[in-house]
């Protein structure tokens, strides 16, 4: 009887461990800000988070999706994966996030549908999306 209340307990726990706010606020934290201030070169101040909400992720990492709208109009969607609780407790803190990956969503740019070059790798690139 014990060892069957320690199983529920632990699955329990992981459960816990892997569920993501439904309505996350539209703001992003001070490193979600840092990271989007990298991929879109503008400074931190310059531009503003109005949505956000969560996105699928590979498993152990939560995936939120931003959109920003920048003080001189442009407009850009941002990803940004970050290690869930369990994440990090099945790589023993190991695990670490990845830089935002943004797209230009600005009507009339040149560069709508393309993805920051900072964050771009070679299947982006032979796919023609930075």
């Amino acid at each position: 009887m014990l060892q069957k209340i320690v199983t529920v307990t632990f699955f329990l726990i992981l459960s816990g461990c892997a569920t993501t706010a439904s309505n996350p606020p539209a703001q992003g934290s001070n490193k979600a800000e840092g990271k989007i201030s990298m991929a879109i070169g503008r400074e931190m101040g310059n531009f503003k988070i109005t949505h956000s909400q969560a996105t699928e992720a590979p498993a152990g990492y939560n995936g939120m999706q931003y959109t920003v709208k920048t003080d001189d109009g442009a407009t850009f969607k941002c990803e940004i994966l970050e290690p869930s609780g369990f994440g990090k407790f099945a790589t023993w803190g190991m695990a670490s996030g990845a830089d935002a990956m943004c797209t230009d969503f600005t009507k009339g740019s040149s560069d709508v549908g393309k993805t920051n070059k900072a964050s771009c790798n070679a299947l982006l690139q032979a796919a023609g999306k930075c």
